[in-house]
């Protein structure tokens, strides 16, 4: 997977063509887990965590700390003070573990509440489903990738 998706070799590895409004963002890759990755586009942070299932896996139950936690805590400690993020995408394989959103709340403890979209395929569902928490602010949605095909997500501000 190292080598196919994230090796600086790969084509996989940083955006090679641009997004619409001809920009192009950096993947910033967490060093030593290059699989936990960043980008933020147009105000949005995009994350891509790792969580396996519910096996054992280095990142989130075999290391002294969960690495996604770290992760976005890490990246989102860095616009803490600015706060200019207007949502937030997070994409893993499988449903992230609490202390995950602790490390959100707390950005948003900090900069207010934003909508964020989980997008995991965790569940196996035959279509896409979706379910929203309690607050209203947290949209996750749950998608098999053989099944239900390329998923294409846009962002669009209500501007009231």
């Amino acid at each position: 997977w190292r080598a196919t998706f994230s090796d600086v070799s790969s084509p996989f590895n940083q955006f090679r063509t641009d997004f619409p409004g001809g920009s192009r963002p950096v993947v910033h890759r967490k060093p030593g887990n290059p699989e936990i990755f960043f980008f933020e586009e147009n105000a949005i942070a995009f994350f891509g965590l790792n969580k396996v299932g519910n096996r054992r896996s280095y990142i989130n139950t075999i290391a002294s700390v969960d690495l996604n936690a770290e992760w976005v805590e890490d990246r989102l400690s860095l616009d803490n003070i600015t706060c200019s993020y207007k949502s937030i995408v997070m994409l893993a394989q499988a449903l992230l573990k609490p202390i995950v959103y602790n490390k959100v709340d707390a950005y948003f403890e900090a900069c207010g509440p934003l909508p964020l979209l989980t997008i995991t395929g965790d569940y196996h569902p035959d279509t896409f489903c979706m379910t929203k928490n309690s607050t209203n602010t947290r949209l996750d949605l749950t998608v098999e990738a053989f099944r239900s095909g390329p998923l294409l997500v846009s962002v669009v501000r209500d501007p009231t």
